[in-house]
């Protein structure tokens, strides 16, 4: 069985998975519920000077595997995290990461109360409602830094243009990276009541889920590119297959939200034995073997042109593959099986959709 174990500012985890801040971990016993579902480090939801006003509705099922919110940070005050839920959540004995915002003072005031209760062990801070100014950014990750001896993380909004550029310029004042924060503002209604989803002033809201797993997986590739300090990936992680991706893209450890909204806590123990599994099927003895493979063995070349064929044996003869083909470069041949023609220009869509992969791109 692959060993899980990864380690974070020397303290060690039993696997790479935590909660991301947000819904899932608003005090103490939810994150006692995370540690007996199998998460393998805790993370506090984030916390301010003034409590969140948090809008009604707030989080609602936009499609499958995706979710919208207009959840804020905590709508407790700060020193009810002081004095209760950091020692709460520390007595699983595990890793904890606390989550603070958002100014420069406010860091610079709330960094080192946290610090104090001895319970913390890092500090992530958040960067969702500072704008996308390098400079604003940069100065609070130094005010934090500055004012407290813990690890610092930043976690990063998926709306920054230039993410070496970005990486650069905070890089000196931060200990790690967490990549990404929810995706938006986003907007749905009702057609009928023209109601929005939200209860936010104007309706909107941030995506979460599934749909938005590529572009966390592209952020945290590219800040793999430009730093050596750990990295934890978050966003649309739903299976162990989409955390060891994360892995290889570069992160360390990986933070999940949607999917404990809408499975529970025991999903961090089945991502977590899926990661195992799919460690153990294809001869990895450690998760830690997977970090970074990705960013460091591929080479950006634009692939030739691959052929086609269709593995007889496999194949249900559904004809999805016939029937998705916009260039009609699948016609049905001997005993209904699939087969390629000259109009076939090998984009590969058919190979992403065949339900039993019966479809080889060489």
């Amino acid at each position: 069985m692959a060993d899980l174990k990864c380690s974070l500012w020397g303290h060690e985890l039993k696997n790479p998975i935590m909660p991301a801040a947000g819904p899932n971990c608003v005090d103490g016993k939810m994150l006692i519920a995370a540690s007996r579902g199998g998460a393998g480090g805790l993370v506090m939801k984030t916390i301010s000077v003034e409590p969140a006003r948090i809008p009604y509705p707030n989080i609602k099922r936009v499609n499958k595997d995706t979710l919208m919110n207009a959840e804020l940070w905590s709508e407790y005050p700060y020193q009810q995290y002081l004095d209760k839920e950091y020692e709460l959540a520390k007595s699983t004995g595990q890793f904890l990461m606390a989550s603070i915002g958002y100014s420069a003072d406010e860091l610079s005031f709330l960094g080192p109360l946290v610090e104090k209760t001895g319970f913390v062990d890092a500090i992530e801070f958040s960067v969702h409602y500072v704008g996308k100014d390098y400079a604003t950014v940069v100065e609070n990750a130094r005010a934090l830094k500055e004012s407290v001896s813990l690890p610092v993380l930043v976690k990063v909004s998926p709306g920054f243009p230039d993410i070496p550029a970005f990486v650069k310029a905070i890089e000196p004042y931060v200990d790690g990276f967490i990549a990404i924060n929810s995706v938006g503002p986003g907007l749905d209604f009702d057609p009928v009541t023209l109601k929005p989803l939200m209860g936010s002033e104007n309706g909107y809201g941030y995506v979460s889920g599934r749909s938005i797993f590529p572009i966390a997986l592209q952020i945290v590739h590219e800040i793999s590119l430009n730093t050596d300090k750990p990295i934890i990936g978050v966003g649309g992680i739903y299976s162990g297959l989409e955390a060891v991706k994360m892995m290889m893209a570069g992160a360390s450890a990986v933070q999940v939200c949607s999917i404990i909204i809408e499975e529970g806590h025991s999903a961090y123990s089945r991502i977590a034995k899926e990661m195992s599994d799919w460690l153990d099927k294809n001869s990895y003895s450690s998760v830690n073997e997977i970090v970074g493979l990705y960013s460091k063995q591929q080479n950006n070349a634009v692939m030739e042109r691959p052929s086609m064929s269709i593995d007889s044996d496999k194949c249900i003869r559904c004809g999805k593959c016939i029937k998705t083909c916009l260039h009609h470069g699948l016609s049905t041949g001997e005993k209904l099986l699939p087969k390629f023609n000259e109009n076939c220009i090998q984009c590969g869509f058919c190979q992403s959709i065949c339900p039993v992969n019966a479809i080889i791109m060489d």
